[in-house]
């Protein structure tokens, strides 16, 4: 009886997995996600060398960056929520079948370990993602101040040089014989 709910179990965890991508949900968003990718790093102005010189090249706008970025994460998320919504189902179910004592009690901590491990990975990607998102943010601040600082500099460069103009001097007679070691050219 516990090998027929063994099978079970692997069944349901295949099913967990199967299931969207049989509803094309998965695929539909990696399909997108390519698609924005290959929009984000250009490789759609890459020519195509397999038509005739003389078409013209089809052109195709380019995606956002920042749009690029959050539509990547919200797929990224809904598969994370999705798998965790699998999973937390799955130690429903075998708390419930063992709860009816179709598996002895024990037969719970499989599915109970492949939870908690999900849930670390979660944490650990959480972790990665919030160190991810701060160096965005000194990196765009690091940019800022650059580009504040060349906007100075540039500033400055632009503005005359303002030079202080004293009053006429007094005239000063030239005294050709006051010094005597020193002679015009020529002499």
């Amino acid at each position: 009886m516990s090998g027929a709910l063994l099978y079970l179990a692997i069944v349901i965890m295949w099913l967990c997995v199967l299931v969207p991508m049989w509803l094309r949900r998965d695929k539909s968003n990696l399909a997108e996600l390519a698609e924005l990718e290959e929009h984000y790093t250009g490789e759609h102005q890459i020519p195509d060398l397999t038509t005739a010189p003389d078409e013209e090249p089809v052109e195709t706008e380019r995606v956002d960056p920042r749009q690029f970025r959050y539509r990547r994460r919200a797929i990224i998320v809904a598969r994370r929520r999705r798998l965790l919504f699998f999973t937390i189902l799955l130690v429903v179910a075998s708390v419930v079948t063992a709860s009816v004592q179709m598996i002895p009690w024990w037969g719970v901590a499989p599915s109970g370990a492949v939870m908690l491990l999900y849930l670390v990975f979660l944490r650990i990607a959480v972790k990665v993602d919030r160190e991810r998102r701060q160096r965005a943010l000194q990196a765009r601040e690091r940019t800022r101040r650059i580009r504040a600082r060349r906007r100075a500099e540039e500033l400055a460069a632009r503005e005359a040089e303002v030079i202080e103009f004293t009053g006429a001097q007094g005239d000063v007679l030239f005294d050709q014989y006051a010094e005597p070691p020193r002679r015009a050219v020529g002499d």
